[in-house]
């Protein structure tokens, strides 16, 4: 038998009464599971950067105006 089927056959034991809790605390596990699941792809897709709207168009520009003004 699979999981999933071994899963079925103890919900069948369950009587109806009781089936909201356990229903209750399969949405709770499922929703700890996918708030906690962040890749980190989706991590990256929060930083943000603070600068000019073409700095990536005119990077040479701004680094060398970087270099410029340490100097």
């Amino acid at each position: 038998m699979t999981t999933k089927e071994l899963i079925q056959a103890e919900i069948d034991k369950i009587p109806e009464q009781e089936l909201n809790e356990l229903y209750q605390l399969i949405k709770d596990f499922t929703n700890k599971k996918n708030s906690t699941k962040k890749g980190i792809l989706s991590q990256l897709k929060q930083i943000k950067i603070q600068g000019p709207t073409d700095f990536s168009v005119n990077f040479d520009k701004y680094s060398y105006q970087q270099e410029s003004d340490e100097q």
